[in-house]
């Protein structure tokens, strides 16, 4: 989820960025499980479909990118002419939607839509019908069905994220309203043409960070549902601890990723891009490389420790960016001038608004460190008995591993839907916390 931190611009060439570390992530797993150097470009034995895989999940994620993307234009624009009111309570149901756990998406939609109305999923149980009915567009339909599940879920955080971006970005650029209605212009040109315009290059930076995030949701989705592509690859390597096929994970997950960032990167309507390195350091896909690393032999011992680690780098040149906007603000420069110490600066100044930056930061992260334990249990069930007393009872019922869980799961979902609830719960009050506190430049 991007909506919890602050967002920094992408580094230039982002798309190369992210297939170089891709490419290094997968040396790096290789590196640190101990494995003959010799044995490194020795492909996994079913490699040879990875390259139908990753053109099946790059379909599913381009179709529920740019659904979302239209979601999220949609009801965020429509909303603006509603008042600041009506904005805020939109803006809070997009961040919901965005930090609702996708494993209880997806086993909450295959619990209700087939155990309760009898729906099919082509990849789960696919429609029975007789054979003289299989002609080419009955074909045609469940070739889309197969397509449009996955994409559908993966859509419904997306959205979120989509809607509470076009609401909160429409803050940062300029009002043209009265000028525009001064002109004559029409008030559905003033939205859809002249405000969309300005929003368009935040927009394609939130698009980018989404591109690094959505592969990794599409791991726990494609997994229920049984889909043939390279979540399905993913999951499978993660949870057999398998080393090569994860490393193999990472780099084609990075020329996925490259390929996704690739689109928004060429368009015209952009900001300047960062220069900093720990920006490009930033823009990576840190929760996909924390997933596969804690199944290693050295990390596996302390998993939510590298689950952190990921989560805090992934968000680390945002909160410096956030943090060095607020400081320029601050009279410091003045102060000095007129002889005051550097320690009653700090008091006067500085320190009040370091104390709420960091639990501004520490919220945000905690919000995210719950979406992410959901998904690292989705994967690894075990995990789940490796957390205390309170969150093992919320995230034991998303550790669906044996076949048993998943029946129960399937005849009663109750207890999922519950689970998740309290979790996206937690998150969005962990979420809502910290842009109450976060100090912001005026």
């Amino acid at each position: 989820m991007t909506n919890a931190p602050n967002l920094s611009q992408p580094p230039r060439w982002l798309p190369l960025h992210v297939l170089c570390g891709g490419l290094l992530a997968a040396v790096g797993m290789l590196a640190l499980s101990k494995q003959p150097v010799e044995t490194w470009l020795v492909l996994p034995s079913a490699a040879t479909e990875m390259g139908m895989r990753c053109g099946f999940s790059l379909g599913v994620l381009i179709l529920a990118l740019l659904l979302a993307l239209s979601l999220g234009l949609a009801v965020g624009l429509l909303t603006r002419r509603l008042g600041r009111g009506a904005e805020a309570f939109v803006a809070l149901l997009g961040r919901a939607l965005a930090c609702l756990p996708v494993v209880a998406l997806a086993w909450g939609f295959v619990s209700l839509w087939i155990g309760h109305y009898g729906g099919p999923v082509e990849t789960l149980m696919p429609t029975e019908l007789p054979v003289a009915q299989n002609v080419w567009q009955i074909t045609l339909a469940r070739w889309l069905w197969e397509f449009l599940a996955p994409a559908l879920l993966l859509a419904v955080p997306l959205t979120g994220e989509f809607i509470q971006c076009v609401i909160s970005d429409a803050k940062a650029t300029v009002d043209l309203d009265f000028a525009l209605r001064a002109r004559g212009v029409p008030a559905s040109e003033r939205l859809w043409w002249h405000h969309l315009t300005q929003l368009l290059p935040l927009l394609r930076t939130r698009m980018q960070a989404l591109c690094l995030v959505a592969p990794v949701y599409l791991i726990v989705i494609e997994d229920v549902l049984r889909f043939m592509g390279w979540g399905g690859w993913m999951a499978q390597s993660i949870r057999a601890v398998d080393v090569k096929g994860i490393a193999f994970g990472f780099a084609t997950g990075g020329m996925v990723m490259a390929l996704l960032c690739g689109g928004p990167h060429l368009l015209r309507a952009r900001l300047r891009p960062s220069a900093n390195r720990l920006t490009a350091f930033a823009w990576q896909p840190w929760q996909l490389w924390g997933l596969g690393l804690m199944t290693i032999t050295p990390l596996s011992s302390s998993p939510w420790l590298v689950l952190w680690f990921a989560v805090l780098f992934s968000g680390s040149s945002a909160w410096h960016e956030a943090w060095a906007g607020v400081k320029k603000q601050l009279p410091l420069d003045p102060a000095r001038s007129f002889g005051v110490s550097e320690t009653s600066i700090w008091l006067r100044h500085v320190a009040l608004l370091q104390c709420r930056m960091l639990v501004a930061w520490i919220s945000a992260v905690s919000a995210q460190i719950l979406l992410w334990i959901a998904v690292a249990c989705a994967l690894q069930p075990a995990l789940w008995q490796e957390l205390g007393a309170p969150l093992a009872r919320w995230f034991r019922p998303l550790a669906i591993g044996a076949s048993q869980d998943a029946a129960r799961t399937l005849a009663d979902p109750s207890a999922l839907l519950e689970a998740g609830g309290v979790i996206a719960l937690g998150a969005l009050c962990l979420i809502q916390l910290s842009r109450i506190i976060q100090p912001r430049p005026t």
